[in-house]
């Protein structure tokens, strides 16, 4: 099913999406195949993968990707070789589909040429980042490690465990219920809204290395230590400089797209005609 998948998929963008001219072997590029004297090469595959989404993308930039595109590039040059042997190259069909092939090749190149101008500096991610302190904050958080168990009856024996001197880390590999017993109790770093209301209020309100007293929840009885705190804070830019940069490189690129759009739709007259209703293919 997934070699199926992959096959439809890139055959469909040979027919609609590729113009890759099988040239002769280019020199300082990588061959990857032969077709007669013609030659399909990595540069090809890059090309194509790159005009894809970087989701869709990503999904070809591996060895198997690779292979599946180069076959299906064969596969496409084959029919092509047979298409030209049988004169359809000069058939209306054909012709027709360059023509429209054409125009979409120059309205990407068209639009590639506007955005490549588009740039985002240093200084355009720091003042975005100063005027939207909210999109940077860091929320208070706490690290807490805790003992779970089922009853009231069962935390007595923690707790008389613990008051006779028994180390935390020891009762909860003795008594807690919590997968987090493999890890010594230890629930990592959390924020509000991340636990149950009656386990959170206590871990926000408890002192660093204190043990709380006893705690209900829907899960059962629990004692809580908190082992660090970290006050709410802002994001530092350096470490979102890079994602930013990028946010605001897309957003600029949109804005000037519509806004040679805008200026194309006043320059050259536009009309809309509703087709009628039987004319439209289910």
């Amino acid at each position: 099913m997934k070699r199926k998948f992959l096959c439809v998929f890139i055959t469909l963008m040979m027919l609609f999406a590729w113009g890759t001219s099988f040239a002769a072997e280019p020199e300082g590029d990588v061959v990857v195949a032969k077709i007669e004297n013609e030659v399909i090469t990595q540069k090809d595959i890059d090309k194509l993968i790159d005009s894809l989404d970087p989701q869709m993308g990503a999904m070809y930039r591996t060895p198997e990707g690779n292979a599946a595109i180069i076959e299906e590039m064969i596969n496409a040059r084959l029919f092509a070789i047979r298409g030209t042997e049988e004169g359809l190259d000069k058939s209306p069909e054909f012709l027709d589909e360059i023509e429209r092939f054409k125009k979409h090749a120059l309205m990407k190149v068209t639009v590639d040429k506007l955005i490549e101008k588009v740039e985002v500096t240093d200084e355009d991610a720091q003042k975005f980042y100063d005027e939207n302190p909210t999109q940077f904050a860091q929320p208070e958080q706490v690290r807490a490690s805790h003992i779970l168990v089922a009853d009231e009856a069962e935390m007595e024996k923690v707790v008389e465990e613990l008051k006779a001197g028994a180390e935390f880390e020891e009762l909860v590999v003795k008594y807690s219920t919590c997968p987090s017993k493999e890890n010594s109790g230890d629930l990592g770093f959390f924020g509000k809204g991340q636990m149950v209301p009656e386990f959170e209020a206590v871990a926000f309100e408890s002192e660093i290395g204190k043990i709380s007293d006893p705690v209900k929840t829907q899960f059962g009885m629990h004692l809580i230590r908190v082992d660090a705190k970290n006050p709410e804070s802002k994001i530092p830019i350096a470490d979102v400089m890079d994602q930013l940069k990028a946010y605001l490189l897309n957003q600029k690129r949109s804005e000037a797209y519509q806004e040679a759009l805008q200026q194309l739709k006043e320059k050259y007259k536009v009309e809309r005609i509703t087709p009628a209703p039987e004319t439209i293919n289910p």
